[in-house]
């Protein structure tokens, strides 16, 4: 079995309860392409591999609130790990930016990732016969937990399998993020789906300003509170949290004050916002049917996102 058949069988094929071999796949490729090619193998800690799993899962929980399990007892242990640390809620902070005043804490995490997610994963990733990638230094199973010396916790990444992970990483990386998304779209309702998994980082936002002026032609009122807009005071909003869906159409926009702008940051507005947002959409053709701001509100919700209570935003509805 060549390289590629391998890689591509790992990611595919086989049982999967949870989206570890995933995150694996995505350390080896990512680890790849930043390494420059030489005649040595590669031995890399199992430290290393827990800190990009700390990465790559953090922002699936505290950035996308992807839904991992259809049950909810039986979530993998590294989001409950995130969750006890970091708790349930949206973060908005950039994944460097919060860890930056909690270096402790995220030390702690990584340890606890190391030494709890990884013992199977590892061992599983490739078929006991074909050790084609890397070779493991631990065993599976009543062992997997027994380490003499922190030392021993690395795998050894081989140097050809690491010249195919960099030549073919464009190709490889597409492969595993339809997989994964394969397997996360099953419980999850959120849009861009492939392009978040790819992305494992804040994307950059563009300017607003160019909405502006046809907002304020529609209204000249704080679309959640009323409030008359005033030179200074005048905010785009996203309607539906462009964290969620990373969308900067004019259907999602919003005029709003300040003040409400930075209540409502990354939550939903309240019912009545969204039935008045139908209304606007409506009259002004930005959208082609009511549905479409519905099932994004509605499905936003089941990710996990706050809906706001009316009195916070004072919101008059329509």
């Amino acid at each position: 079995m060549s390289m590629y058949q391998l890689f591509t069988s790992i990611v595919s094929k086989g049982a999967k309860s949870n989206t570890y071999k995933f995150a694996l796949a995505k350390f080896l490729l990512d680890y790849a392409k930043s390494q420059k090619l030489k005649e040595q193998d590669y031995q890399i800690s199992y430290t290393e591999i827990a800190t990009k799993f700390l990465e790559y899962y953090w922002f699936q929980e505290c950035k996308y609130k992807f839904k991992q399990d259809f049950n909810k007892d039986k979530m993998p242990v590294v989001i409950g790990i995130i969750q006890k640390h970091c708790g349930t809620e949206y973060i908005s902070d950039s994944y460097e930016k919060y860890f930056q005043k909690r270096k402790e804490l995220q030390k702690k995490m990584i340890s606890e990732i190391e030494k709890r997610c990884l013992n199977d994963v590892i061992p599983r990733f490739q078929p006991p016969e074909q050790q084609d990638y890397y070779r493991h230094f631990h065993s599976r199973g009543k062992d997997a937990k027994s380490y003499k010396t922190s030392s021993e916790k690395y795998i050894v990444l081989n140097t050809q399998a690491l010249k195919f992970l960099k030549e073919e990483n464009e190709i490889l990386l597409k492969i595993l993020v339809l997989e994964w998304a394969k397997f996360l779209e099953k419980t999850n309702f959120t849009p861009r789906l492939i392009s978040k998994i790819e992305q494992m980082k804040d994307p950059p936002r563009r300017s607003l300003t160019q909405f502006r002026k046809v907002l304020l032609e529609m209204t000249q009122e704080c679309f959640y509170c009323a409030t008359p807009l005033k030179d200074g005071d005048i905010h785009i909003d996203h309607f539906i949290p462009w964290s969620y869906i990373y969308e900067d159409a004019l259907w999602n926009l919003v005029p709003a004050c300040s003040r409400c702008n930075l209540i409502k940051s990354d939550a939903l507005a309240p019912q009545s916002c969204m039935e008045k947002m139908i209304i606007r959409n409506e009259s002004y053709n930005l959208t082609t049917s009511k549905s479409d701001v519905e099932e994004y509100y509605e499905n936003c919700y089941k990710a996990g996102f706050q809906i706001l209570n009316q009195e916070k935003l004072e919101c008059r509805g329509a």
